[in-house]
């Protein structure tokens, strides 16, 4: 490996350029869409927005079981067959866009995509396994993350320019270029060879119960659900709460947000490095308090002065972010070494089924909370990750070691 890839934490990609670039043209893609999620239906349909989000959420939750079936598939077929197929699903929802005109049409077309979406990121984590050499899985996922925020921030900046106008037929283009992403993406994929050595024939018939009785892993999973609130909190509650509690400038949320996708582009990989000598758990429990610190300062934003609000907020997303670095490849990492090789397609699975669970608990457990009073979900979260932390730091002394550690090395 180059020195200067070692140095930044980039892992050996030769070899893998093809699926490298599966994975830029279906970020990309994705981020043609969701500036348009929920405006593309209002301005192609006249749909009322309450109309949508109810439509756009039942099709949410009836796609979370997606998540457990595709690892059972995925065990048996492997990842790279069925992760294309999720792309390919996604493309004919997308395309089923075009013609939505009615509420169940509506309904019907965005569950294709949401359960495409389930799909390929259960099977993709897989897929990364595949492609990785085991001491440089957590330097595989990170890369990804870099990958998946450059596309998304690519495609959203060209959505982006052209939401001004309000002119459906632009929609429809930029709805139809996104759905031929994710269709090149999959024929591409299909025609790739296996990245990995395939293992799926051999639990075509374990049932999920195996897995349930692995006591380390569902402590985790419980533990974890946490992280993903956290993660997902800075975009759905954030907008809302600088400008509305905090009274920031409307202006504020969108800079702060583009900063947590620059510096993830930025810092992911290095940071991924600069963790490997240490215990994944320390990791996962530095995200925990860095959580934990950002969360009780989001909640502190309506004491601070008018004057340093914004400079605050800005320093309060990059310690958000942080976490989110520390948090994602190593979460996911672990999870990969946890299990049996021949059932890693349902670890993985069970482990995105709960960044589903907490993509649909978010919206309404920050609604809910914030009536109460604005403070009230950054307070909760910090606690709730807090004691995530410490149960972290419980499991540490009970993992194997190589699922505890990223590189075959002496470890902290």
């Amino acid at each position: 490996m180059n020195k200067w890839k070692d140095h930044f934490g980039f892992p050996e990609t030769q070899g893998r350029y093809g699926f490298l670039l599966v994975l830029i043209i279906d970020a990309f893609g994705a981020g043609l869409f969701l500036p348009l999620s929920i405006l593309y239906f209002q301005v192609t349909a006249n749909f009322p927005l309450p109309v949508i989000g109810l439509a756009l959420t039942i099709a949410t939750v009836c796609a979370l079981p997606v998540s457990l079936i595709t690892g059972s598939l995925v065990d048996r077929f492997g990842a790279r067959r069925i992760t294309a197929i999720s792309q390919l699903i996604q493309a004919i929802g997308f395309l089923g866009y075009l013609f939505v005109h009615t509420v169940p049409v509506l309904f019907g077309m965005a569950f294709l995509v949401t359960a495409g979406g389930r799909i390929f990121f259960a099977a993709s984590a897989s897929l990364i396994v595949d492609m990785a050499s085991p001491h440089e899985l957590d330097r595989w996922f990170g890369l990804v993350g870099v990958i998946r925020n450059v596309g998304l921030g690519i495609g959203g900046l060209l959505a982006g320019l052209v939401l001004a106008t309000n002119n459906p037929d632009i929609y429809r283009m930029l709805i139809g270029s996104s759905a031929l992403c994710y269709l090149v993406a999959g024929c591409l994929l299909l025609r790739l060879s296996e990245p990995g050595q395939r293992h799926h024939e051999q639990v075509a018939m374990v049932p999920y119960t195996t897995i349930l009785q692995n006591r380390l892993f569902i402590i985790f999973l419980i533990s974890n659900i946490s992280f993903p609130l956290c993660s997902m909190m800075l975009g759905t509650a954030f907008p809302v709460y600088v400008t509305e509690a905090v009274h920031a400038p409307g202006w504020v949320p969108g800079p702060a947000l583009m900063l947590n996708s620059l510096l993830i582009i930025g810092c992911q990989t290095l940071v991924v490095r600069l963790m490997e000598p240490f215990r994944r758990t320390r990791a996962l429990g530095a995200a925990a308090l860095a959580w934990c610190i950002s969360c009780g300062c989001f909640a502190l934003a309506l004491i601070i002065p008018v004057f340093l609000v914004i400079p605050y907020l800005f320093l309060v997303v990059s310690i958000h972010t942080l976490a989110s670095i520390l948090y994602g490849p190593t979460a996911s990492s672990l999870v990969a070494d946890l299990g049996p090789v021949a059932l890693r397609g349902r670890y993985l699975a069970m482990y995105e089924f709960s960044w589903g669970v907490a993509s649909a608990l978010t919206p309404a457990l920050f609604s809910n909370l914030y009536v109460v009073t604005p403070a009230l979900p950054w307070f909760f979260l910090a606690g709730l990750v807090s004691a995530s932390g410490m149960s972290l730091l419980w499991l540490e002394r009970r993992l194997p070691a190589q699922v505890v550690r990223a590189k075959k090395q002496d470890i902290i």
